[in-house]
Order: structure tokens, then sequence, then C-alpha cells
């Protein structure tokens, strides 16, 4: 049975094939097999890229501090991204800034997303933003209009939790109360699971 650090092993392999200027920026999930939950972000961004762990930048704050207040552990879950590399653009001051995955990126990871979720096997599965709710269960759907309902995913059984990603927050601080809404939400799905 392939484990996670197998199926690590063929991604970065396949990434070097792929991307083979970008291969070493690869940045993993990480977690327990069978979690409670599994949260999926957009792609790296800087600090993630850096630190080769996702969600410690900016975004994995707010997301740390939502986690405290709804009482869950980020220990307990599994954290990943839809495309594993960080997505970067050159500003005209030559400044690198994080951009959306293209379809290429995105191309070449969701079928490694889906293979993670299939290993990984969490009981509760959440996207964080567009990217990931696309990727896994469509483009007819956005966040905006599924947010904190269950949504059905493309390729497999099972559904998906939809949840603003935690970075729209710094973008957009008038969504702090329906994100924490949402998240308690989850919370309450991922507790009534523990209870059972």
């Amino acid at each position: 049975m392939k484990t996670i650090e197998m199926f690590n092993q063929e991604l970065a392999e396949a990434c070097k094939k792929a991307f083979p200027d970008r291969a070493d920026d690869l940045v993993f999930g990480e977690g327990p097999v069978r979690p409670k939950l599994m949260l999926i972000g957009e792609a790296p961004g800087e600090q993630e890229t850096l630190r080769k762990r996702p969600f410690v930048g900016k975004a994995g704050k707010n997301l740390d501090e939502f986690l405290l207040e709804t009482h869950l552990e980020r220990k307990e879950i599994y954290i990943s991204n839809t495309v594993k590399i960080r997505p970067t653009k050159t500003g005209k001051s030559g400044r690198i800034s994080n951009r959306p995955p293209d379809k290429e990126e995105l191309a070449f990871f969701t079928p490694w997303l889906n293979q993670e979720i299939r290993l990984i096997r969490p009981e509760i599965l959440a996207a964080l933003g567009n990217t990931p709710l696309h990727a896994l269960a469509g483009k007819d759907v956005t966040i905006g209009q599924v947010h904190g309902t269950m949504v059905p995913l493309i390729e497999g059984e099972g559904t998906l939790f939809a949840l603003y990603h935690p970075a729209s927050l710094i973008y957009n601080p008038s969504l702090k109360e329906t994100y924490k809404a949402d998240l308690a939400l989850l919370a309450s799905l991922v507790h009534g699971i523990a209870g059972k």
C-alpha cells in the first residue's frame, strides 16, 4: 500500500520533469493520515516556500487564530494545497509576488491532489477558496455562492466543505464575521464526528 512518503517522492520526481526550474520549491502537505479534517488551500506563498510548510505566512496566522477560536488543533488536521509550488509574477519594479495558479499548474497538480486525498482519507474535506473548490467540485460554483455548505466532489465519493481562503480576510476584512461563522460550523461538524 502506498504511503504519503512514497506519494511525496513520486510527486517530487514528476515535478522535476514538469517544472524543472521550480521543483525545489515544492511544499508538501502535512499532518496525520485519517484526520478528522483535511484543509486544502490554493498554493504556497513566499513564507511557505522558504519554510517548506503549508500555511505559515500571513494567511496561516489568520488560520491559526480561527482554529484556536473553534477548538481545532493544527496537529490534528492535514493541511495541503491544490498547487504545491508557488505561482509568482514579477512586477514592473522587479518585485516578485504571488499570482493565482495557471491552467498548466492546475492540470498538473489536480490529479496529484485527488490521489493525496485518497491516501489521507479525511473524515471531512474543506476547500479554502475558489482554487481548490474549482479543482475538486467544478467551475460552475464559486466560494461566494457555496461558502459554509457541503458541495459534491467531481471525482470519487464524498463532499467538500466550502470556506473562504484565510488570505481573503487580509484583502477584504468585511468577510471576517462570515468566515468565523463558517469556521464555527465546520468545527461543529468535526467535533460531531469526533463525538461519535
